[in-house]
């Protein structure tokens, strides 16, 4: 994390964005290691995690809004730090997206991406690896696009093909780690995993998930659960 704090304290009044949001977590982390911003926009194309942003930070210079990454509302030049976490994955067309980030990205900026690998993972590790996968093979079975997780070195080969920025960092996300999981962790984790599966009533289908679900469920209880390792790589 400091490493990031470094880089994020660089430029005082930044004007950052964040592209496909989610629930924000990538703004949670900037803003917990920095307050040198003038303003952070999230974008998503899901209008329900906007909303859930909106109700989630209280910070006036912080806002969201509906919107396509491949078509984006904004000038030219308009912000100096575009930032993209844990999507690449889900992307169609990462040629297209990019454009419009580059577009976007006022001379002198720099793209930031944040993206979980696959590989160099503990056992515990491997219990989000497996729910993310199992959440990925549960998308792409209704129709979404939901990739596998890459490894470090496919997410520096995907950026360097796509982008006409060079990559100028790279580094593992490092934060503390706990030893242990609660009752209630865990819990919280079975049930995420049940929710995943929700509506799915092809009876073949639905055998099928349950015991990849199952399977998932045994490695977390014996392993425990731990966030698999993320990939900060930064393109100017």
């Amino acid at each position: 994390m400091n490493k990031l704090k470094t880089f994020l304290m660089q430029k005082n009044d930044a004007k950052i964005l964040d592209v496909g949001t989610g629930n924000g977590n990538f703004i949670r982390i900037i803003a917990s290691l920095t307050n040198e911003f003038s303003e952070i926009i999230g974008i998503d194309l899901i209008e329900g995690a906007v909303e859930g942003c909106k109700k989630n930070f209280e910070d006036d210079r912080i806002n969201f809004f509906t919107m396509d990454a491949m078509e984006m509302e904004f000038d030219d030049d308009s912000f100096d730090l575009v930032c993209l976490s844990n999507s690449l994955h889900h992307l169609e067309d990462v040629k297209k997206i990019m454009i419009e980030m580059e577009r976007v990205l006022k001379p002198g900026g720099a793209l930031v991406f944040c993206e979980m690998m696959s590989n160099n993972l503990n056992k515990r590790q491997k219990s989000h690896l497996l729910m993310h996968h199992y959440a990925a093979e549960v998308d792409r079975h209704r129709g979404r696009n939901h990739g596998l997780t890459f490894t470090n070195k496919r997410i520096l080969e995907i950026l360097q093909t796509e982008s006409t920025l060079m990559i100028k960092d790279a580094w593992d996300l490092t934060y503390p780690r706990r030893e242990d999981n609660s009752e209630e962790e865990i819990e919280w984790l079975f049930e995420t995993i049940d929710r995943v599966k929700e509506g799915i009533i092809e009876p073949k289908k639905k055998g099928y998930f349950e015991k990849e679900a199952d399977k998932v469920k045994k490695h977390i209880k014996k392993y425990g659960f731990d966030s698999a390792t993320q990939l900060i790589v930064i393109l100017k």
